[in-house]
């Protein structure tokens, strides 16, 4: 289902059901894990809400702080929930979705007997990122496009001071003392909590900036 719709001086034609991507990663100077590269961008964890052409909206979530390599459960999750059932269909949107679709990329060349699901799944990700630069321009901004300055301007409920992690840097230094054999059980279940709620927030953030942007 493609029913167009004009955004700004731009009509968009993403089809339903529509799923809003984010990943969360971490880079290390020296690899952890066998099979990985000095700075790779390893996901470790997404966050994913899924809107139907009713507005009905469904949530799925992956994250990973056992200290293993997340790299193939997080590719399993994203293929049981975008590849299967309801969401096997749809446009999936992310901001600046290079990022989002180069992620998922590596997973696929990193495990070819995913590799087919997975680049079906990159194949729909398009990107938030020029639909807001074509429709919105705020002042408070100060030239930044980055969701976290447009967000402000357009859905200031949504700020990200009530979270006790509120950007990627604090997420990977929140996923680093997770996995830390030092850290207690108590503490690395604040920290879970905390990650989910960041990232559900990142991709909420993205369907409310649509609706915004479309009205």
């Amino acid at each position: 289902m493609r029913p167009s719709i004009w955004v700004g001086r731009m009509t968009l034609d993403w089809a339903w059901p529509r799923h809003y991507l984010d990943f969360e990663t971490i880079a290390f100077a020296a690899p952890r894990w066998v099979d990985t590269r000095p700075y790779q961008q390893i996901p470790f964890q997404f966050s994913c809400h899924s809107e139907g052409a009713d507005g009905a909206m469904r949530h799925e979530a992956f994250l990973s702080i056992d200290g293993d390599n997340p790299r193939r459960a997080c590719a399993q999750k994203l293929i049981d929930w975008l590849s299967r059932g309801q969401a096997r269909s749809g446009a999936i949107i992310a901001y600046n979705a290079s990022f989002e679709r180069g992620c998922i990329v590596k997973l696929a060349e990193a495990f070819p007997d995913l590799a087919e699901e997975l680049r079906a799944i990159a194949s729909r990700v398009v990107d938030l990122l020029p639909v807001a630069k074509n429709g919105y321009y705020h002042r408070d901004q100060r030239g930044s496009w980055s969701i976290k300055a447009v967000l402000p301007t357009i859905a200031p409920e949504l700020d990200y001071g009530d979270l006790a992690v509120g950007n990627g840097e604090a997420a990977q230094h929140a996923w680093r003392e997770a996995v830390d054999p030092a850290t207690s059980p108590e503490r690395r279940t604040e920290i879970r909590q905390a990650l989910l709620d960041y990232c559900e927030r990142d991709t909420w953030a993205m369907v409310v900036l649509l609706r915004r942007l479309r009205g």
